[in-house]
Parts: structure tokens; sequence; C-alpha cells
């Protein structure tokens, strides 16, 4: 069975979304950075990964996108995954929190509930919600902001679950392979595209005009440094569609006309949506 690669350690919220979708096809790989990540996806040909590429608090993950056009033809999106992100403030029941523990995200996110929570609370920001937890839990009057099930996993308690007036926190994650799927229901499609043009008043207004006309949405649209070239950008898109849709056929060749570079990650299904 393929492996799956996430951003570790164990009990991270990409470990979360690898485990709901692919429990039972293939063992999941634990990885320390989405650029180790992208090195074992490359150097094992039937292996997925499950990537995270935006967050509602935090915005783009610049590493998936900047690695994506870097690898631009050799891998693929087959499938976007939204994950309502839900925090616990975990650590050890009876014993008083003295420091918060957290990714920095989720530090930001949770500022005002801590300081009317635990005023005076020292916060230390660590790379992932997991290690969080797992320092929590070294730590005398550590507690962390992480997913409630890492409290089971590094022997720890459900403190509190904050409470954010309403405000939603979703991470959307890429699940990636070496082969091109086919959507089954390509109207309900997305399509990933990579493009630059040329560095002229108006080529980013000619290139978005025939999306406008042909009413394709455009979802994400991100501008990154063209490697090699400081005076250049390229594109990482996500528009609505695949092919064997009208609107979709009609307009996508224009684009690809209208660009300097133009690269396709796929089609893939989107409305796939967990709870943490």
């Amino acid at each position: 069975m393929a492996p799956v690669a996430y951003l570790g350690p164990v009990g991270t919220f990409s470990h979360l979304v690898a485990r709901r979708r692919f429990r039972a096809d293939g063992p999941l790989v634990a990885c320390p950075s989405i650029g180790a990540i992208f090195d074992f996806l490359l150097g094992d040909p039937s292996a997925l990964a499950v990537v995270p590429v935006e967050n509602t608090s935090g915005g783009t993950i610049y590493d998936t996108v900047d690695l994506l056009i870097e690898n631009a033809g050799a891998l693929f999106v087959t499938e976007e995954i939204a994950l309502d992100v839900r925090i616990a403030l975990i650590g050890r029941s009876g014993a008083p929190v003295r420091r918060v523990f957290s990714h920095f995200v989720q530090l930001q996110h949770h500022r005002e509930w801590l300081r009317a929570n635990y005023p005076g609370v020292e916060v230390e920001a660590v790379s992932s919600t997991a290690v969080a937890a797992e320092r929590a839990g070294a730590v005398k009057g550590g507690a962390a902001l992480s997913a409630p099930g890492a409290a089971q996993l590094y022997g720890l308690d459900v403190l509190a679950r904050p409470s954010l007036g309403g405000k939603v926190n979703v991470t959307h994650f890429l699940v990636l392979s070496h082969c091109k799927r086919h959507p089954a229901k390509p109207q309900d499609a997305r399509t990933a595209l990579a493009v630059s043009f040329s560095n002229e008043c108006g080529s980013l207004y000619r290139f978005l005009e025939p999306f406008a006309k042909a009413r394709v949405n455009i979802n994400r649209i991100i501008s990154r440094p063209f490697p090699g070239d400081a005076d250049r950008a390229v594109f990482f898109m996500e528009i609505d569609g695949a092919p064997g849709v009208p609107a979709y056929d009609a307009v996508i060749e224009r684009a690809r006309k209208r660009s300097l570079t133009f690269a396709e990650f796929g089609s893939y299904p989107w409305r796939r949506r967990l709870r943490s």
C-alpha cells in the first residue's frame, strides 16, 4: 500500500487529516518539515502526501506553494480537504498553568482568550501544535493550545476549550501524488495552475479577462517570485471546473496562449470537510 507523508510529529492537524483520510490505505509517515514531505514524495513514485496550503488565520503556506511550483509536471493535486480546526488548552489537571506552548498561528488566534483567562501566562511559539503538546508534558506548569486528541497521545488532560465568539478557523490541505486523476464529477471539481506572463502593464488583466468573460471563478491566486528571475512573478491559481466542463474547456486554451509558462497540477474534488 502507498505510504502517505504528512507534517509531523504525531498529533498535528496534518496527522489528523492523513489518519482520517487514509486510515486503511497505507502507512503514515511523519516528516519534520514541508520540504521533507516533498523530498519523501519525490523519492517514492508510489507515495502520497498531505500538505497544508492555507489557513484562515495565518494565510498562505508559502513553502507548499513554492515547492509545488518548483515541481510542476512531476507532482499533481488529487484532492483538497478542509479541516475545521478546534483547539483545546491541554495540560495536567489541577496544576497551575504558567507557560503555554503552541504554533504561532494559534497563539495569535487565541491571544485575547489567553489574556482574559490566563493573564500574565508566558507563551512560547513552537513548530507545531503537536510539539507544543510534547513540550507541555515535559515542563512543570506547561500547557499547550493543541488538537484535543493530542491530550491522550501525550498523557495530558483537556483543561479548556477556547471560545472565539463564532470565528471559524479552517485549514485547507492538498493531497499530492505522482499521477493525475480524473474527478468523477468534473462540474464539481477544481483545477490548479501555475502561470507566468510578461512583466508589463496590463499583462495580468489580459490573462484574467477570459476567465471573467467565461464566468469561471478563481478561488485562489497567489503571486510568488519566478525561480531564477527576480523581476518576474509566477501565479499559483485554483479555478472552478475541469476538462469536460464547457466553460473550463472554453477558457483554458485562451489562458494558455496568453501565458509565457503554463503548468497544470490536475483537477480534483474539493468538498470534503473534516472537524478536528
